[in-house]
């Protein structure tokens, strides 16, 4: 007997319900609407949303007399994403750590998704733009704290969103050069590419700095392969870094320097004099370069250019080392 009263009790209420919901009216769908609105303005995203697919809901069991409220509800929707994306980044900015990061890129990816769900081109645009961006920004903290694996990740994905975005090629750069040192190739690779996107879409300050970036560590990979004794090697790289820098005198120096231990003097000569031409430095700072110069006419037995170079080179550390050439090897007349 118990059993049937609970029976009819849930019939009873079923048909309430059934009763409730048929009686469904615009009214009711307007104000869920101006409800989600205000729900909205208040800045209660999560609530709002939810409001306002009640407020669809609603609607379309009006049909055709529910379709305005419908339309606009799922205009609203998107939009509400995106501005509850954009306020989990204020929390991040006001706190920047990694888990309030993760979180807006979270709630970005989810903006992106609605727009491009729900058809609204701009939410879901503006939602990729902005990604790439935080994914970029998590990279370069991550690189900082010294987390190569979690940073080329992270820029994996901001190239990912948008292939367009020279900062993250040149930043995988970076990384690259110090998680893997000996990948020289992988190295100069990601700023050339940060070069060629940089130029597509016309970021000079990207171009510029990968420039810089693979001219100095090829300037500096060529030094150390002097150092190293392996002076043909260093030739090579050498000659790479002047396709970033084609004036630079710091690579055309190294150049005679190496050509010089090789005993190519033709060479050596040629480079230290292209070397000169583009140093802008005072007389310390062709002194190097002099003293290449003058290391090359010497072994060429012509005294007279090898005490000329020397001399200007006698500034500086190369002094010394110079006015005993000059003195004792070529016994120039300037020495006496």
């Amino acid at each position: 007997m118990k059993d049937l009263k609970r029976i009819f009790l849930l019939f009873v209420i079923t048909l309430v319900s059934i009763g409730v919901n048929a009686q469904s009216t615009i009214s009711d769908a307007i104000n869920a609407y101006n409800e989600a609105q205000s729900l909205a303005q208040s800045n209660e995203y999560e609530t709002a949303i939810t409001k306002y697919q009640s407020a669809i809901t609603i609607a379309e069991e009006l049909g055709i007399e529910g379709q305005d409220i419908k339309d606009r509800s799922e205009k609203a929707i998107p939009k509400l994403f995106f501005a509850k994306a954009a306020a989990s980044y204020k929390v991040f900015q006001g706190s920047p750590t990694i888990p309030n990061l993760d979180n807006a890129i979270s709630e970005f990816d989810a903006a992106r998704e609605i727009g491009g769900s729900s058809g609204d081109t701009q939410v879901q645009s503006r939602s990729r733009g902005v990604l790439a961006q935080l994914y970029y920004q998590k990279g370069t903290m991550l690189f900082k704290r010294e987390d190569y694996a979690g940073a080329d990740a992270a820029l994996n994905n901001a190239i990912q969103t948008n292939s367009n975005y020279a900062k993250a090629y040149y930043q995988k750069g970076l990384v690259h050069k110090n998680d893997q040192p000996d990948d020289l190739d992988g190295i100069i690779n990601w700023f050339d590419q940060a070069i060629t996107v940089g130029t597509n879409v016309n970021d000079g300050t990207v171009v510029r700095q990968a420039t810089e970036s693979a001219h100095a560590e090829l300037l500096f990979r060529g030094a150390k392969s002097i150092e190293q004794g392996q002076n043909t090697n260093a030739i090579e790289i050498l000659k790479r870094s002047l396709e970033y820098n084609p004036e630079s005198s710091d690579s055309f120096y190294r150049l005679a320097e190496a050509s010089n231990k090789l005993g190519s003097r033709d060479n050596a000569i040629r480079y230290a004099t292209q070397s000169l031409s583009f140093e802008t430095g005072g007389s310390t700072d062709k002194a190097k370069i002099y003293y290449e110069l003058g290391i090359a006419h010497q072994a060429k037995n012509d005294k007279g250019n090898a005490c000329e170079a020397l001399k200007n080179a006698s500034f500086g550390s190369f002094r010394a080392p110079s006015e005993h050439k000059m003195e004792f090897e070529l016994k120039c007349e300037s020495a006496r």
